[in-house]
């Protein structure tokens, strides 16, 4: 009977460990741009390890032709254009997570540049974009991580690494 029971435990014990809360994804993802599930005020501070993402992401290394290193700019394909063209912005901007393969990095917002609302987060304005011009870029907000002498998310290692990785690093 202890046989019976001990090996029934080592049988179904890798089930129970790779069960997660949070869900993973099933593939190497790289660099994405996810809203989140619930939106967030951008105004308010978020926990990365509790954050809720979309299920799909926004954004993704098939959207993007190129990211450039130096200015955080983002050149879309012709479907990333589209989708970010598509977003409906209130003033108060939509919250959103840069991730790399699911992993929450930093969080900002899509922000337009008609608001007369300051955010002093990270900041992307898809109004910039058209059809001819299909670049976003993520920048800082007003009065920016500089003013308050804060280190800028937009260069962590794990987000150059993927956009490398995936060949979309300038």
């Amino acid at each position: 009977m202890r046989t019976s029971i001990l090996a029934f435990i080592v049988m179904i014990l890798p089930t129970l460990v790779s069960c997660s809360t949070t869900p993973t994804p099933a593939f190497d993802e790289g660099f994405a741009i996810y809203l989140l599930r619930e939106n967030i005020s951008p105004q308010q501070p978020v926990d990365l390890d509790l954050l809720e993402l979309a299920q799909h992401p926004i954004l993704s290394s098939k959207d993007i032709v190129s990211y450039t290193r130096a200015t955080h700019d983002i050149e879309l394909t012709q479907n990333g254009y589209l989708t970010i063209a598509a977003l409906s912005l209130p003033v108060t901007g939509i919250s959103f997570a840069a991730c790399v393969n699911g992993q929450p990095i930093y969080t900002g917002a899509f922000w337009p540049g008609y608001s007369s609302l300051s955010f002093d987060g990270i900041v992307i304005d898809p109004i910039l974009a058209s059809m001819e011009h299909t670049f976003i870029h993520i920048q800082l907000g007003y009065p920016g991580l500089d003013f308050f002498d804060a280190v800028d998310p937009r260069s962590d290692p794990r987000i150059l690494q993927a956009l490398d990785r995936a060949g979309k690093l300038k």
